[in-house]
């Protein structure tokens, strides 16, 4: 596949207020060149960037919750039953699943977040 070259330019001009914004948000999403962020801004619509550590977390949490019901399910295969224990702690993990996804549609729903 050939690289389409770029042959039309376009120019236009802002405040040193919008400078501003703009330099902002190219540092923001890492972007260097300011005919790469026009191009994206313009083609794509929108940028997005999500900081939500909260997702890394959640992901850790079903991965812990996802184990534990495996060993439960091999445990009640080889003996036919489980412990409440076991049980308390699948109820609690998922407490915990529910809290960190409260956290995340609070900040997508929150304007400032």
């Amino acid at each position: 596949m050939t690289k389409e070259k770029r042959l039309i330019q376009h120019n236009f001009r802002t405040t040193e207020a919008e400078d501003n914004v703009i330099r902002q948000k190219m540092k923001t999403f890492g972007i260097r060149t300011r005919a790469s962020f026009y191009r994206a801004m313009i083609l794509n619509g929108y940028l997005l960037k999500l900081d939500l550590p909260e997702i890394r977390e959640l992901l850790r949490l079903m991965k812990n919750l996802t184990n534990n019901v495996n060993q439960i399910a091999k445990r009640l295969n080889e003996r036919g039953s489980i412990y409440d224990t076991e049980i308390d702690e699948i109820l609690e993990k998922q407490e915990e699943l529910w809290s960190v996804l409260t956290k995340i549609l609070s900040r997508l729903e929150s304007p400032t977040a």
